[in-house]
C-alpha cells in the first residue's frame, strides 16, 4: 500500500488512477498488513484513508496530490517514530 501511494506521489500514477484503485487496493491488503502489524495497518487506514482519501473529493488535482503528500508525511512520521 505504501507503494501504491509513492507511486502517486511520484508521478507515476494519475488521480484518476489512484482515487479509482485506492480503496480497492486498501480493501484488497488492509487484512494482510493487520496481521502483520494491526497499529501500523490502522495508521495507515486513519492517516491516508480516513484524513487523506475521505477529504479529498472536492479538491483541484494539485490540492489533491498536497493533501495525500502530507497526510503521507504524517504517516511516516508515526511510523519513524518507532510504530513500526
Amino acid at each position: 500500500m505504501m507503494g501504491f501511494v509513492q507511486e502517486y506521489l511520484n508521478g507515476e500514477m494519475d488521480r484518476l488512477g489512484f482515487d479509482l484503485d485506492f480503496i480497492h487496493y486498501l480493501i484488497e491488503n488492509y487484512p494482510k498488513m493487520e496481521r502483520e502489524n494491526a497499529e501500523l495497518a490502522e495508521c495507515f487506514n486513519f492517516y491516508l484513508a480516513e484524513q487523506g482519501f475521505d477529504k479529498v473529493q472536492r479538491l483541484s488535482d494539485a490540492e489533491h496530490k498536497k493533501l495525500i503528500r502530507k497526510q503521507y508525511k504524517e504517516f511516516e512520521s508515526v511510523m519513524n517514530d518507532g510504530l513500526y
